[in-house]
């Protein structure tokens, strides 16, 4: 399994390139337990619920990238999209995706399909999350 590079440009290149469509742009690392807890939802939401895109970024560095590959598998989302932190200045990274994201985790970037942003720094569960869901995607 191959991590994309996240870089600097990429958040913006991600919403491009699914414009139109709802995308979920979930934030997360292996040195986080409540995403590690999560990782299960997202794989039962992306298995159960059409009509959007979803992209998971692993903030990690390489060191720990066989680690974030082996939790994908274990959960069963091997197939969806990855990207990895492809770039040292993560302060950018984060400021590209929310310029008041300090890199707390888990961080979920939910884009309407007019381009329109809403960040949510939480577990899947958020009321934000779910009512975004609910209204955007089916089932």
């Amino acid at each position: 399994m191959d991590f994309k590079p996240y870089g600097r440009g990429a958040f913006g290149q991600l919403t491009k390139a699914h414009a139109g469509r709802p995308l979920v742009v979930h934030f997360w690392s292996v040195t986080c337990p409540p995403c590690l807890v999560e990782l299960p939802q997202w794989a039962k939401i992306a298995a159960e619920k059409k009509g959007f895109d979803i992209v998971f970024v692993n903030t990690d560095g390489d060191d720990d990238r066989a680690r974030a590959e082996a939790r994908i598998e274990k959960v069963g989302l091997s197939r969806a999209d990855h990207y990895g932190f492809a770039d040292d200045f993560v302060e950018k990274l984060y400021f590209e995706a929310d310029s008041a994201w300090r890199g707390e985790l888990p961080f979920t970037a939910l884009v309407a399909p007019d381009g329109g942003v809403v960040t949510v720094t939480g577990a899947v569960d958020d009321p934000l999350i779910v009512e975004w869901l609910e209204k955007r995607v089916a089932k």
